[in-house]
């Protein structure tokens, strides 16, 4: 919904402040992720962020049609994945 008002106003205020917005999003999600984790289990929730950050470069990759890219994020995105269980 924020992509699609994002990307439909032609005013930049309201675009930053979207952008803000969505910063502040991640931002939260993450902690909240992250937040109910006790010390024992942290390397999980290290490796599980570590997989989504692979899986965020196959994304790129294949936005940018980089084969590189797209190879070495799932290599990290799957051996994150792998690590988890």
């Amino acid at each position: 919904f924020m992509m699609h008002l994002f990307f439909a106003t032609e005013n930049v205020g309201f675009g930053v402040i979207l952008l803000i917005l969505a910063g502040a999003l991640a931002c939260v999600m993450g902690v909240h992720l992250v937040g109910s984790v006790g010390g024992g289990d942290m390397p999980v929730c290290i490796t599980v962020l570590n997989s989504y950050s692979g899986w965020a470069l196959v994304a790129e990759g294949f936005l940018l049609k980089s084969t590189v890219l797209t190879i070495v994020g799932s290599l990290i995105g799957f051996s994150g994945a792998i690590l988890t269980k």
